[in-house]
């Protein structure tokens, strides 16, 4: 192999690692458990989330159920006041009666990203 070839592909190589480690590390929050507990006629949300990023100010947790038919059946939204570098939280949703819900979904919030959006 000659040696500018080499040199491309060692650069070509680095690049694609600094590309994976930035998307990797661009979400800080990470949600590390949760599962959906049914209480009689009553549906919530249990989990927990680690900050792998610096400290964040509110963490909003937004989760929506599902029905078998993938329909929304239902929305709750908490807040998480502050998550220092490294710490994690458990959240828990308001017990609701929704019927039968047999999947959920959650999403974070934590504030603008470094663009604005």
């Amino acid at each position: 192999m000659r040696k500018s070839t080499s040199v491309i592909l060692i650069v070509a190589i680095t690049f694609v690692g600094f590309v994976f480690y930035s998307l990797y590390r661009t979400e800080p929050v990470q949600v590390v458990e949760s599962h959906l507990e049914h209480r009689g006629a009553a549906v919530f949300v249990d989990g927990r989330l680690r900050n792998t990023g610096g400290n964040l100010g509110a963490v909003d947790v937004e989760v929506r159920y599902f029905d078998a038919a993938g329909r929304t059946v239902g929305q709750d939204k908490i807040v998480i006041q502050e998550m220092k570098s490294g710490s994690e939280a458990s959240f828990k949703t308001p017990p609701r009666l929704l019927g039968e819900v047999t999947d959920f979904s959650i999403y974070l919030n934590h504030g603008r990203n470094p663009y604005g959006n």
